[in-house]
C-alpha cells in the first residue's frame, strides 16, 4: 500500500512538471513569433508605368576624319568647345599639294599651247586639202594631232581639278553644329586619310547635345502597350531629384534575345535643358500606361492569389482575421488598386495569419 502511494505521488509530480513545461514552451513560442505586419486601405491616386533603364546618347553625332593623309599644322578648336556647321576645325600641311597644283597649272598651260598649235596646223592643212595642195594622209595626221591635243588638254584640266580638290581638303570643317566631345590628335601629328582600303584616323567627335535620346529595352509583354509619340519621364542616377519629359520616337519591329529574354529596343527623344545631362550617363525611363484617381488601395504584399488566379486579402476582424476576395486594378509597383472587396480604413495583413497557413 505504501509502495502504491509513493508511485502515485511520483506520477503526479511528473504530470505536473510536464504540464508546466508544455505551458512554458507554448508561451515562449507565442512570445518568439513576430506580430503580423499590417496596412490600412487608403484612398490615393495611382499610375501604372512601364519602367526601364538605359544610356543617354546624342541624337546626332559625327566622327570627323580626313579624306587625305597629311601632317596637322593647326588645330583651331578644343575639346568641349561649341562649333558651327562649316567652321574650320584644323588644317593640314599644304606644301606638297600646293606644289602639285602649280605643276598641274603649268601642265595645263603647256597642253593649251599644244592645242593651239595643233589647231592652227589642222586649219591650214584643211584649207590646203580642200584645194588639193596636200595629200589626204597629211591632212588626216593633222586632224588626229588636233584631236589628241584636245584630249590631253581635258586630262590636264582634270588633274588640276583633282589637285585643287585635294588642296581644299587640307582644311577640315565641321559637318554640323555641335560640341567637340572628343579631340584625339595633337599639332604635328601625321594622320591617314579615309579611303576604300583604310578607315583613316579618327580626329575628333562632334555631337549635338541639345537633342538627346535614351535607348532602353522593353520586354515583349509591355511593348504592346507602347506607341510612337507616347510621353515618358526620364530620371538620372547622377542627378537626384531631377527629371525631364520625352517622347517615344522608335519602337523596334523585331525582338532581340538577351539572357534568354526577348526584348524590344525603344528610343526616347528629349531636349537637354540641363547641361548636366550629357551622353554616356545612365537613365531610367517611366512610361505612364494607365492612371486612376481616388482609388482604395493597399500595399502589393497585402494581396494574395490562389491556384485559380483569384485575388484575396486578410482583413482584421476583432482579434482574428477574415479571408476576403477582392477585385484588383492597376498598380504603381508599390500600391495596388482594390476595385471591390475593401473599404477605406480596413486593416489588412501583409503576411498570412497563422490560422490560414495550413489551409493555403
Amino acid at each position: 500500500m505504501k509502495r502504491l502511494l509513493i508511485t502515485f505521488v511520483i506520477l503526479a509530480v511528473v504530470a505536473f512538471g510536464g504540464y508546466k513545461l508544455f505551458d512554458f514552451v507554448a508561451k515562449n513560442r507565442e512570445k518568439d513569433e513576430p506580430g503580423i505586419r499590417t496596412d490600412t486601405a487608403s484612398v490615393r491616386d495611382l499610375e501604372s508605368v512601364v519602367t526601364a533603364t538605359g544610356e543617354v546618347l546624342p541624337l546626332l553625332s559625327s566622327v570627323v576624319k580626313s579624306e587625305i593623309s597629311g601632317r596637322i599644322t593647326v588645330i583651331h578648336v578644343e575639346e568641349g568647345e561649341s562649333v558651327e556647321k562649316d567652321q574650320v576645325l584644323l588644317e593640314l600641311d599644304r606644301t606638297s599639294l600646293q606644289t602639285r597644283v602649280r605643276e598641274a597649272e603649268r601642265s595645263l598651260q603647256a597642253e593649251q599651247l599644244k592645242l593651239d598649235k595643233a589647231k592652227r596646223n589642222y586649219d591650214r592643212l584643211k584649207a590646203l586639202f580642200a584645194r588639193e595642195f596636200v595629200g589626204e594622209q597629211e591632212f588626216l595626221d593633222a586632224q588626229t594631232d588636233f584631236e589628241l591635243a584636245q584630249l590631253n588638254l581635258e586630262i590636264a584640266e582634270a588633274r588640276l581639278e583633282d589637285a585643287e580638290d585635294d588642296l581644299s581638303k587640307t582644311t577640315i570643317i565641321a559637318p554640323h553644329d555641335g560640341v567637340v566631345t572628343l579631340l584625339d590628335v595633337v599639332d604635328g601629328e601625321v594622320i591617314s586619310g579615309a579611303t576604300s582600303v583604310s578607315n583613316g584616323t579618327e580626329i575628333l567627335t562632334i555631337a549635338e547635345l541639345k537633342e538627346l535620346f535614351m535607348e532602353a529595352k522593353i520586354n515583349e509583354v509591355d511593348v504592346e502597350r507602347l506607341h510612337l509619340g507616347q510621353e515618358a519621364r526620364l530620371r538620372f542616377d547622377a542627378i537626384p531629384d531631377f527629371s525631364l519629359k520625352g517622347k517615344i520616337s522608335v519602337i523596334a519591329l523585331s525582338a532581340r534575345k538577351e539572357n534568354n529574354v526577348r526584348v524590344f529596343p525603344i528610343e526616347v527623344v528629349f531636349e537637354a535643358s540641363d547641361n548636366r545631362v550629357r551622353p554616356g550617363i545612365s537613365a531610367t525611363v517611366d512610361i505612364p500606361i494607365d492612371s486612376v484617381s481616388d482609388a482604395v488601395s493597399v500595399l502589393l504584399s497585402a494581396v494574395f492569389n490562389d491556384d485559380e488566379g483569384e485575388s484575396y486579402v486578410f482583413v482584421q476582424k476583432g482579434e482574428g482575421w477574415d479571408r476576403c476576395p477582392v477585385e484588383v486594378g492597376i498598380s504603381d509597383l508599390q500600391h495596388v488598386e482594390i476595385r471591390s472587396g475593401l473599404s477605406e480604413g480596413d486593416v489588412v495583413a501583409l503576411s498570412r495569419p497563422p490560422e490560414f497557413r495550413s489551409n493555403d
